[in-house]
């Protein structure tokens, strides 16, 4: 056996040294082999030197240019994050052999890695025909189908490769996250439950099982699994972390949120960008953390979406101006209940309105009315991002008003593909979508977003007079209902708060239990918290307050948001949370006619109830600590006559021209603040924040 063939079977051995020795003795006999050059140089790469193995592949290629030594060489050159130039190599490979598959399916992996789905699916395809066994490659070709939106066919591919071998756990994994994205969330479960049984150290895998089970409201199954997923290492820690802590505000396991919090902002510091931005968005943290954790997924998002499209035109001056609005929830949502007015009171000779859609159509009544209210109403399911995009700019609007942000459904990869000149962000996402988000403005007022908190922001700051949050004026309220059809007292007060139990905190509820004591035959009326129940009845009693004090209001579908809106009319006063504030629940209370007692706070999140109440000229029910806020909440219920004059001053402010709930007048405010975004870019100047008059 000569040196080389002797250097090649400890190679193949994995005795590396001893081959690498050997492949030496070659070249120092003869300097010019260019087999020993180039397993020298693959051996190499594995010892970690991609480097030196590199030169010496290099170096082979250049005596005998095959496909195989050029394979090699584009894979040495891209573990060194040289991509053009491992890209170069894979191509000349095919140039001297289209039959490589190792060659094809290197390239097309390089593709994927590098967010051209498009220019891999060729590649990938070529490798998996020509190597039928190759799971892989039929594992990436999936990918890529999936992140080119054609999800049936991306589903074909991962189930042939499933089927053709079972073990293959990155086709089970990707074939998991088609369907999940097709909305097949059974199916999907089924096939993260396997992966997860099959290969038990797979972090990922109980990742997004527990994020899964999470979006189905399965908190109690998600919590093992997302542990399960830190126990095995994930590298998506932070996104992990913060998923758990959102499951603990859920469920109103306040010590493990506060044991876990310091890891998901040491996670953060160290530039972890797997974090949802909302569930750190509702922590009592710095604004600051906030800002870090949107700018982190921006990033994401941005490498995901690839480079913007050619920069948009702007439609003709003299002409209304183009709005699109962007949002999956044009169904019956809380945002399509605070939207609707909107789309049908815009001055059409002032602005031309067109509804891009990429949610569910559930056929409701709302759906109806908010495609009448649209001058156009655009369906973008089944468009990948880059689609999506490229039909908004066919579309043609001068301004994109982003309705989701970072909330579940949201797809903010879309604006980042920048498909119109002026792109605002507005009502769903109360936080900054982060630096490089392709947002230019943000719409607030000077309650919720004063000057003093504009740092915080990456966007330029546009503040409407009186408040930022649209509302429609014209919402049915149900007919009369009694205290006794919802299991309340007939005598007592009754504190209510429709706030998600993720909103509770163990101050604020301490704080309600004091009340209940202080005000006898008082109860506290919460929308149902779910599983949190059980916790909240716990701290109750560890309060002396009997915990059949606590009413359950159930939740009741969207179709009958009449009826909820009337039973606010069984209440006395709303109570609010913090340091996440009542949003659209405290603009139904108000509009149904609630008193609503806030806490504000430093962020916008903390801030909305506030700038509804300031708006209504009800200011002193807006408090600035937990003393003043317990204080005033009984000085209110022990004294029904303030609180009656109270609820006629609210009856008298919902019904005020340019109040909150005066959608006509706000429309009129809108529509000059998208003037002002226009002027600046018909006049080629940067975004820049301004207050509307």
């Amino acid at each position: 056996m000569t040196p080389l063939h002797q250097a090649v079977a400890r190679h193949q051995a994995g005795v590396l040294d001893e081959a690498a020795d050997l492949y030496t003795q070659v070249l120092a006999a003869e300097p010019h082999q260019p087999d020993a050059l180039h397993l020298l140089g693959v051996l190499r790469g594995q010892q970690g030197d991609p480097a030196t193995g590199e030169g010496l592949v290099a170096r082979a290629a250049a005596l005998r240019p095959d496909a195989e030594i050029l394979t090699n060489l584009g894979r040495l050159r891209a573990a060194l994050g040289r991509m053009p130039a491992a890209e170069a190599a894979f191509r000349a490979a095919l140039a001297r052999d289209d039959s490589h598959a190792g060659a094809a399916f290197a390239l097309g992996t390089l593709l994927l890695n590098l967010n051209r789905a498009g220019e891999a699916l060729t590649p990938l395809g070529r490798a998996a025909a020509l190597d039928p066994a190759h799971g892989a490659a039929r594992a990436n070709l999936g990918v890529a189908l999936h992140r080119m939106g054609r999800l049936a066919e991306a589903e074909g591919v991962l189930r042939a490769a499933v089927e053709a071998d079972p073990t293959q756990a990155i086709a089970r994994f990707n074939l998991a996250s088609v369907l999940e994205d097709q909305g097949q969330l059974d199916a999907a479960e089924t096939e993260y439950r396997a992966l997860t049984a099959q290969r038990p150290d797979t972090a990922d895998a109980w990742l997004n099982l527990g994020i899964l089970l999470q979006r189905r409201h399965r908190d109690v199954e998600a919590r093992p699994c997302l542990q399960a997923a830190l126990d095995r290492g994930t590298s998506r820690r932070a996104g992990a972390l913060a998923h758990l802590v959102h499951i603990d505000a859920r469920l109103c396991r306040w010590d493990d949120v506060a044991a876990r919090t310091p890891d998901l902002l040491a996670a953060l510091q160290a530039g972890d960008d797997s974090a949802p931005p909302f569930a750190v968005l509702c922590l009592d943290v710095d604004e600051a953390w906030h800002q870090r954790a949107a700018s982190l997924h921006a990033a994401t998002v941005a490498r995901s979406a690839g480079a913007p499209l050619p920069p948009a035109s702007l439609g003709p001056a003299r002409e209304p101006l183009r709005v699109g609005y962007l949002s999956a929830d044009w169904h019956q949502h809380p945002t399509a209940y605070l939207i609707a007015g909107v789309l049908e009171q815009h001055d059409r000779a002032a602005v031309a309105v067109t509804a891009f859609s990429y949610g569910p159509d559930d056929g409701s009544p709302m759906r109806a009315r908010l495609r009448a209210g649209a001058d156009r109403f655009v369906d973008l399911r089944g468009l990948d991002d880059r689609a999506a995009a490229q039909a908004i700019r066919a579309a043609g609007v001068d301004i994109l008003v982003d309705l989701k942000g970072y909330t579940e459904g949201g797809r903010p990869g879309i604006a980042q593909l920048r498909p119109a000149p002026v792109q605002v962000q507005y009502l769903g996402y109360p936080g900054t979508l982060g630096r490089g988000a392709g947002i230019d403005y943000v719409l607030a007022d000077a309650v919720v977003l004063p000057p003093e908190r504009a740092g915080f922001w990456d966007e330029a700051v546009v503040r409407l007079p009186g408040c930022y949050q649209a509302n429609d004026g014209a919402r049915p309220i149900g007919p009369p209902t009694t205290r006794a059809d919802w299991g309340l007292p007939a005598g007592g007060v009754v504190f209510a708060c429709f706030n998600a139990a993720y909103k509770l905190t163990p101050e604020v509820v301490a704080c309600w239990a004091r009340l209940l004591t202080k005000v006898p035959g008082s109860v506290l009326w919460l929308l149902d918290p779910g599983p949190a129940l059980p916790a909240l009845q716990a701290m109750l009693s560890t309060k002396s307050v009997d915990p059949g004090r606590l009413v359950v209001a159930p939740a009741l579908p969207k179709a009958r948001m009449a009826d909820h809106l009337a039973r606010h009319a069984c209440a006395d006063l709303f109570l609010d949370t913090h340091p996440v504030n009542a949003h659209t629940t405290a603009a139904d209370a108000l509009y149904a006619g609630l008193p609503v007692l806030t806490r504000a706070g430093g962020p916008f999140i903390s801030r909305v109830a506030a700038s509804l109440l300031t708006a209504l000229g009800l200011p002193d029910l807006v408090t600035y600590s937990l003393e003043a806020y317990e204080a005033a909440a009984l000085d209110l219920a022990r004294d029904s006559a303030r609180l009656g004059g109270v609820r006629a001053r609210l009856a008298e402010a919902r019904a005020l021209p340019g109040g909150p709930f005066d959608t006509t007048t706000f429309c009129r405010r809108l529509e000059r603040a998208y003037a002002r975004m226009m002027a600046r870019a018909r006049d080629r100047l940067p975004p820049l924040g301004f207050d509307v008059a």
